[in-house]
């Protein structure tokens, strides 16, 4: 294409004919052979006669046009758009134009004494050189014309428009910073001016990144906001820390700045978005808090999951759709999702229509039913297991206590055997929750018996390796309080919270996903993994957060109202009987707790299957005394009334390599 823009006012057939395959093809040959004259002209100008280098020039002329345009063609440049010229492209044309230039060379070394060559060889490997730097950056220089003639066009176009540019300001030099401004920059239809970066390295104060100016930190945004005009501020920090995010959202309010956010790095990672698909700043942006080193992750982790079969129960869920996306990128040979909703399969598939469908492989199945799960197992033979599958809504299973114990303790029993009979399982993994210590709800008490289970398989059986992962509240996940209190944003309130002074740990969905799998690559087998939440997040706070970032203020525009506390609900949860036994690990946000070694295996067993027997004939009023009699510390319709922050404060002030 012709350096300069083709007018829209030009006739149809004009426009089309400067823009066609066949006008390429005639500019790189023009340039092919003006590139070999005039690497002759550089090379030979001072000499007194020129005569004898134009005849090697015209001889070879023909044959290097030929070969360089061939070239080109041979290494599908011409299948690539011009006006969509990238670093990628640059690379491909640079390598295709070394072949003319090899053969060039080949031929300049031959042998003097070969008649047919007698001519031939005298081409001066310096014009070979000339030559190909001429022709690359002449054929490169063409398509980068026709790139930034069409960005002018289509920035030209959106001015016609009327449509008054949108002046934002990007928090964030980084690396996600320059991508977010390389994307804004070249795209003219999202209609935004950036205005400059903020920054609080000092070392980038003042530079030139991307065309934009780094003019201050983040702690003089008002200032810089108000002398520069802005619109809007976009956070440009993936997986930002929440009291940076907090304070930029603060100084927002105080301006009436609009304010969001890119999306965290695992989404972009997992082609889920681009990095210009910034959202709004969530209640998630401000409670997520430093996320894993994805580098490091995928050093870490990456071996362990390469080339596996993996399957995830519950996979259609919340944390198992993100098992999913984040293990489709460690390169494993094959993910199932095993699931007994179809409805969720099919939501999760189209959701994650992005990894191929070779790798992602849905499996309906009732964990229930022990012979179709073991021909599961022996159709896809897994060789890593997640078992995130159970039923989770604390209030629905105090009402139906036998569903839970027929779903996460009959189920967990036949994931257990399935894995024992398999001739390739190598490590199960529990998805547990920090409502299985000393529950005071079934759903509680059903996932502790699951983890004494898994470590009762680990001591009886020593050729699969199995650990539990526990963790508290994911945001987002179906059934939170998140989804719930935004509903009830919308509809004008009331925000129903059950006690003013109830708290709950909360971890984002990508960030939860992250750290099961780096404590699955860890295990070694009877463990239970504990993440660390941070630090427990009052509701009510989190009720006046998400208030104040719907725009409204929380007891004038919504009203809060306290409903008290639901039957299994505890006031505070703990992630640890006894903080005491906790170990550190290698990695600073997983902690380790040892076997229950005080297990008596049989007796164990027959309270299960008593569990079982009265699940299974409904009687529903026993499933309480039976966990009672499991010394689970199961303590029914009782509310915890005293937090684990002290416990969980002095371990970490005891362990200070966390």
């Amino acid at each position: 294409m012709a350096p300069a823009e083709v007018s829209a006012e030009c006739p149809r057939w004009w426009r089309s004919l400067l823009l066609s395959r066949g006008m390429q093809y005639t500019l790189d040959s023009l340039w092919a052979a003006g590139a070999i004259a005039l690497a002759f002209l550089l090379r030979f100008q001072g000499s007194s006669d020129l005569s004898p280098f134009w005849r090697i020039c015209l001889d070879w002329l023909p044959l290097v046009t030929a070969m360089q345009w061939g070239a080109n063609f041979l290494s599908e440049g011409y299948v690539r758009i011009w006006r969509y010229t990238a670093i990628e492209d640059v690379q491909n044309l640079a390598k295709a134009q070394l072949w003319p230039s090899i053969l060039l060379l080949a031929v300049r070394l031959l042998p003097e004494h070969l008649p047919v060559f007698s001519t031939l060889i005298r081409v001066p490997t310096s014009v070979i050189l000339m030559d190909y730097l001429l022709c690359v950056s002449g054929m490169v220089g063409l398509r980068i014309a026709r790139r930034l003639s069409a960005e002018q066009s289509d920035r030209t176009h959106h001015r016609l428009l009327g449509r008054p540019r949108k002046r934002v300001l990007l928090v964030g030099a980084g690396h996600t910073g320059i991508l977010a401004a390389r994307e804004f920059n070249h795209r003219p239809d999202l209609n935004i001016e950036i205005c400059g970066f903020l920054d609080d390295d000092p070392k980038k104060r003042g530079t030139l990144i991307q065309g934009v100016r780094v003019l201050g930190t983040v702690q003089e945004l008002r200032a810089l906001a108000k002398n520069l005009r802005v619109d809007q501020v976009i956070i440009t920090i993936a997986s930002a820390p929440r009291r940076i995010v907090r304070a930029i959202v603060e100084q927002c309010e105080a301006t009436g700045l609009q304010v969001q956010i890119v999306p965290g790095l695992f989404e972009i990672l997992a082609e889920r978005v681009t990095i210009s698909n910034a959202h709004p700043v969530q209640i998630g942006d401000l409670l997520g808090r430093n996320s894993v080193d994805v580098d490091a992750w995928l050093a870490q982790a990456g071996p362990f999951y390469r080339g596996r079969k993996i399957l995830i129960t519950g996979g259609a869920g919340s944390i198992g759709r993100e098992l999913c996306r984040q293990l489709a990128v460690l390169e494993p040979a094959a993910i199932y999702m095993l699931d007994k909703d179809e409805n969720s399969v099919f939501e999760a598939m189209q959701e994650l229509r992005h990894i191929p469908p070779e790798l992602l492989v849905p499996v309906i199945c009732d964990l229930r039913m022990k012979e179709r799960l073991q021909s599961c197992f022996a159709e896809y033979q897994p060789e890593v297991i997640f078992h995130a599958a159970a039923h989770k809504h604390v209030p629905l299973m105090e009402a139906n206590p036998c569903e839970a114990v027929l779903n996460n303790i009959l189920g967990t029993a036949n994931l257990l055997a399935a894995t024992q009979q398999s001739t390739v399982a190598a490590y199960c993994v529990l998805v547990s929750t920090d409502k299985a210590v000393n529950p005071c709800n079934i759903m509680g008490a059903t996932k502790r018996v699951a983890e004494l289970m898994f470590q009762l398989a680990a001591r009886q059986q020593s050729r699969v390796r199995y650990g539990c992962v526990r963790f508290g509240n994911v945001l987002g996940s179906r059934g939170s309080v998140i989804p719930t209190f935004r509903e009830q944003i919308q509809r004008g309130g009331p925000v129903t919270v059950t006690h003013p002074e109830i708290t709950r740990y909360f971890m984002t969905i990508p960030e939860a996903a992250q750290l099961i799998i780096q404590a699955g690559a860890m295990g070694t087998g009877n463990e239970i993994y504990i993440l660390d939440m941070g630090e427990p997040v009052p509701i009510l706070d989190l009720a006046r957060d998400m208030i104040r970032l719907s725009g409204f203020t929380p007891g004038e525009d919504i009203e809060i109202r306290f409903t008290g506390l639901r039957p299994g609900e505890k006031m505070f949860e703990e992630l640890a009987h006894d903080y005491t036994q906790m170990r550190i690990t290698a990695h600073e946000k997983i902690f380790m707790l040892p076997e229950s070694s005080e297990m008596d295996p049989a007796r164990f067993q027959h309270a299960i299957e008593r569990l079982l027997a009265a699940a299974e004939v409904g009687r529903r009023d026993n499933i309480g005394e039976l966990f009672a009699e499991l010394k689970i510390g199961y303590r029914p319709a009782a509310a915890a009334s005293v937090p684990d922050g002290l416990g969980r404060q002095k371990f970490l002030k005891a362990s200070p390599e966390v």
